[in-house]
Formats: structure tokens, C-alpha cells, sequence
């Protein structure tokens, strides 16, 4: 899954792609934090126009990448500036997440092989997020990534979902044994249908997006068959509308490779990842 390289070389093509008039101006503050010996680092964006209860989208990097190739390419930059949330991107140990080890697969580099607590992480960070700007709403606190990050968002919302009111990422699963929640959570997967990093089919590697689908739905107690809805010709969107607490469960199947931010189906993933997002709350 190292895709450092594709960030890199596709600068100038991202900065195409996400240019958009910015409605406030965003402030960067780079924060630290103590985790056991370890000095963690997360950037915190805030828009002017953020004065009282802000939404916050965490945005993970994958594997091999950065927070700075994330905030490049994702779109949630822009997004967030644009409709007045906080965007924070935090920094995995030696560009990796551990977003866990199963029979669903796994990912990724020293995080995993050392078993780094980045739940534990993530919340200490939530946690100084809420003291350090109390201007935030603490009941719209969301996560989204992709790939190794998209694994996190989907760790972070298995465990975490007391804290989490929901998740948007692409190009990747659900990788520990979670058989339940404490809650029911918002799920949207976003998944490239020709990538060949993460494969959208089962393999022996990954569970593959449909399994992974289905097994966010039976989480959240899900009933019925999912409705489909095309996007573009050639993507579309599959939700399971009836489910515990009125969560939703969406998958969105795109005309993509593993970077989904740069796909050339006119898809936005920057917007319908917070379309996917802003309407969920914490009870």
C-alpha cells in the first residue's frame, strides 16, 4: 500500500482538483501530545468563521504518506473552510496507523507490527481538542482517512463510537474482530472498484468492500436490502436506510483506482464524504 509516491508526482493535478474559493481563512496550529515515551503531533485547522459549536473531521493519512499529503489531496480542507468545521490531521508513528490484525486482513508498517494504541492516541487527542477549543460542538466529532487511515477511522468508530458520531473514509476495512458497538455509528465506505492495493474483492488478503458492507449493517442492526443509486454512469451508492438508532450505512462503489481523491469520474470525494457526515450526531 505505498502510495507516497503517487502524492507527490499528482501535486500540481491535486491542487487542480481542489482549488476552490475559500469563504474564511483557515488557522494552522501544530499540537504535541505524550503518548507513554512517545511525542505525538496532530495539526488542527480552524476557519474564522468557527466561533461555536464547530464540527471537527479528523483526516487520517495512509501508509507511507503524511498529514501534509493528506491535507493536500483529500478535500477536506477546503471543505471545511468553506462550511466553518475544524479539520484535524493527526500523524501516525513512521507514516502508520495500527488499525489492527485479523482474518479481515491487515495494515500497516511499525504501528501494527509494535502494537502502537492509536485508539488510546486518538482520544487523548480528542480530549485536548475539546480543552483547547471549547468553541466545538463535542457531539459532531468525525473521522476520515484513506487507506491505512481509512482502517483507523473504521478501528476508531468500532471502539470509540461514545466519542465518534461517525465515519467517512476510502479504501479500506474494518481489519479487528468487532462483533458489536457501543453505539450505532454513521458508516460511509468509499471504495475505488479497479484498485488493486486494497482489493474491492475478497481476496485472502482483505475481506473485501461488499463483506465489509454488510458487516457494518449487521453492526448496526440493519434490515432490508440497500438501496442503490447511481452517481455517475459509471459509479454508484448502496445505503441501508432502516437501521438501529436511524444510523446509515452507505457504500460508494466508484469508477477508481486506490487513490480515490484523484479518480477521473468526476467524483468529489472531498464532498460526499462531509455530505455523508454533517447531519450526524452524537445523542
Amino acid at each position: 500500500m505505498k502510495f507516497a509516491h503517487v502524492f507527490l508526482s499528482m501535486a500540481a493535478l491535486a491542487s487542480a482538483l481542489w482549488a476552490a474559493p475559500s469563504s474564511a481563512a483557515m488557522t494552522a496550529k501544530t499540537h504535541y501530545l505524550f503518548q507513554g515515551f512517545d511525542l505525538r503531533e496532530y495539526e488542527v485547522n480552524k476557519p474564522s468563521s468557527c466561533t461555536a459549536n464547530c464540527p471537527v473531521v479528523i483526516d487520517m493519512h495512509g501508509f507511507t504518506s503524511s498529514a501534509g499529503a493528506e491535507k493536500l489531496f483529500s478535500g477536506q480542507q477546503q471543505s471545511g473552510d468553506a462550511n466553518g468545521y475544524i479539520v484535524v490531521y493527526p500523524t501516525g508513528t513512521l507514516t502508520s496507523w495500527n488499525a489492527g490484525t485479523s482474518i479481515y486482513g491487515t495494515c500497516c508498517g511499525t504501528a501494527s507490527l509494535t502494537g502502537v494504541n492509536d485508539v488510546g492516541f486518538l482520544k487523548a487527542m480528542i480530549a485536548k481538542i475539546k480543552t483547547n477549543y471549547p468553541m466545538i460542538d463535542p457531539k459532531r466529532i468525525y473521522a476520515t482517512g484513506i487507506s491505512n487511515g481509512c482502517a483507523m477511522a473504521q478501528r476508531l468508530a468500532a471502539e470509540a463510537s461514545d466519542i465518534i458520531a461517525g465515519v467517512a473514509c476510502s479504501s479500506h476495512y474494518l481489519l479487528t474482530t468487532a462483533t458489536s458497538l457501543k453505539r450505532p455509528i454513521n458508516m460511509t465506505e468509499i471504495h475505488g472498484r479497479s484498485d488493486i492495493l486494497v482489493s474491492y474483492d475478497r481476496s485472502i488478503i482483505n475481506t473485501g468492500a461488499q463483506d465489509n458492507f454488510k458487516r457494518w449493517a449487521k453492526m448496526n442492526g440493519c434490515t432490508g436490502l440497500p438501496t442503490k443509486t447511481a452517481v455517475t454512469a459509471n459509479s454508484y451508492v448502496e445505503e441501508y436506510s432502516t437501521c438501529s438508532s436511524g444510523v446509515k450505512v452507505k457504500q460508494y462503489s466508484i469508477d477508481s483506482s486506490h487513490v480515490t481523491y484523484l479518480n477521473t469520474d468526476g467524483v468529489n470525494i472531498g464532498k460526499i464524504t462531509w455530505d455523508a457526515l454533517k447531519t450526524h450526531s452524537l445523542p
